[in-house]
């Protein structure tokens, strides 16, 4: 898993139709990427029917894919609720299964944490999917550690992946690590995620890497972060890279434990992320990065 540097997130398969999303998953393919990743709950759903439809198309896509959902949240009739109860996650991956047109999911992630969940009821959710084969690697998406840790309590499977927003434009889990005798820009992740990640070798899939926030828009939105775009600029000739590729990096340079997840489904896009994860930057030019994104060191 950890050799996949950048994942290909499918959460915009609504802009493609069946035949296209082959074509991006063969460029995918060519490029070197191998793991996918989807939910349950993108585009209500219908995300996982298109990659099923585009695998029925050339089934030999299948075999050359490392492919990963997520459940947990629902929304019905207006509504949003959250639900990882023992039956809930194996009907999820049931209807995931179906969808798909797959025998197995190759990983499965708890979507976002239920207030409800229990880790017992949970650890027997996942002995039954990795005994029926119907799952083989398992792990969390947006959650903290205490979080994973009071599930591994419950859990017999080893919990692999944490999935969080991490990026040049919401880099809060990283700026917690400079600010430990000082106020964190989100307290929610003081309890040491980063590095508590890299204790237990879980890998950490960084989310949205090129979006300011929450979906508040591009980091690459000049008027918006003059700052980093002149830095990103000044390093992609020095690097002979992209703006993009230094982004990604950035991240990359993390760790061996780190992986990186872009959203788009232009394949010249890819193909700046995938290139951008081989570089390896100075750590000077790594702070400056850092510091020209709006982060302060102490």
């Amino acid at each position: 898993m950890k050799e996949n540097k950048v994942i290909l997130g499918l959460m915009r398969l609504n802009q493609l139709t069946s035949e296209q999303l082959v074509t991006v998953l063969r460029g995918a393919l060519a490029l070197g990427i191998r793991y996918f990743d989807i939910s349950d709950i993108y585009c209500n759903h219908d995300a996982e029917r298109k990659l099923g439809e585009a695998l029925r198309l050339d089934p030999s896509l299948r075999s050359q894919m490392f492919i990963q959902t997520k459940c947990g949240i629902v929304r019905e009739n207006g509504k949003t609720t959250m639900d990882l109860s023992r039956s809930h996650i194996l009907e999820a991956v049931d209807a995931s299964l179906k969808r798909m047109g797959l025998k197995t999911i190759d990983c499965l992630l708890l979507h976002r944490v239920d207030i409800f969940m229990d880790a017992k009821e949970i650890g027997l959710a996942f002995d039954t999917l990795k005994k029926e084969g119907k799952v083989r690697h398992f792990g969390v998406s947006n959650m903290d550690m205490s979080m994973i840790e009071y599930l591994e309590s419950g859990v017999s499977v080893p919990l692999e992946v944490d999935q969080l927003q991490c990026g040049l434009g919401q880099l809060s889990l990283i700026s917690q690590c400079f600010n430990v005798n000082f106020p964190a820009q989100n307290p929610n992740l003081a309890d040491g995620l980063f590095f508590g990640l890299k204790r237990k070798g879980m890998v950490l899939q960084c989310w949205s890497p090129y979006q300011i926030g929450f979906f508040e828009g591009s980091i690459f939105d000049r008027k918006r972060l003059p700052k980093l775009n002149e830095k990103l600029d000044e390093l992609a000739l020095k690097y002979h890279s992209t703006p993009c590729g230094i982004a990604t990096a950035f991240l990359s340079m993390l760790g061996d434990n780190v992986q990186i997840i872009t959203g788009s489904m232009n394949l010249a896009h890819i193909q700046e992320a995938v290139e951008g994860a081989k570089l390896v930057m100075s750590k000077e030019d790594w702070y400056d990065c850092y510091q020209a994104s709006g982060n302060l060191l102490p």
